[in-house]
């Protein structure tokens, strides 16, 4: 097995990405050119490797498979629960958090108590008061 990088004239053969774990087949007298940049990482595979090594890839993937799709969907449950989780908290710190704004200017006055009902002695008597303070007023 040779290495080799990206952008190099090799000669016809399998040759696998060390990055990706893609595989180029590259036919002909001539060979070609390997893709990528000149940082990508090229390995030269033999034919009899590669026809032992490709049905190996294929039945890992197919034993595989029924894992890697219950692993993606307990990820996706996951994060869905998460961001749930995190909003309920935002909308409940939302809830709690004072609603004082800096810098604005609140010119309602304050919240005076509703005056108690009385009873009618109370309001004679006040009444009386009232009329008392008007007739030295008067005077």
């Amino acid at each position: 097995m040779s290495r080799h990088h990206g952008t190099e004239r090799v000669k016809a053969g399998f040759y696998v990405n060390r990055d990706t774990w893609a595989v180029k087949t590259l036919s002909g007298k001539a060979g070609g050119v390997l893709p990528g940049e000149a940082s990508s990482r090229w390995l030269r595979v033999p034919t009899l490797l590669m026809l032992v090594f490709a049905p190996l890839m294929g039945a890992a993937y197919a034993m595989f498979l029924p894992f890697i799709g219950i692993a993606l969907f307990l990820q996706f449950i996951a994060r869905k629960s998460v961001t749930a989780v995190k909003s309920i908290g935002q909308n409940a710190l939302g809830a709690t958090a004072p609603t004082m704004a800096p810098g604005a200017a609140y010119f309602e006055g304050q919240k005076t108590k509703k005056a108690e009902p009385t009873s009618d002695e109370s309001v004679e008597a006040r009444l009386d008061a009232i009329e008392k303070e008007a007739e030295t007023r008067e005077q």
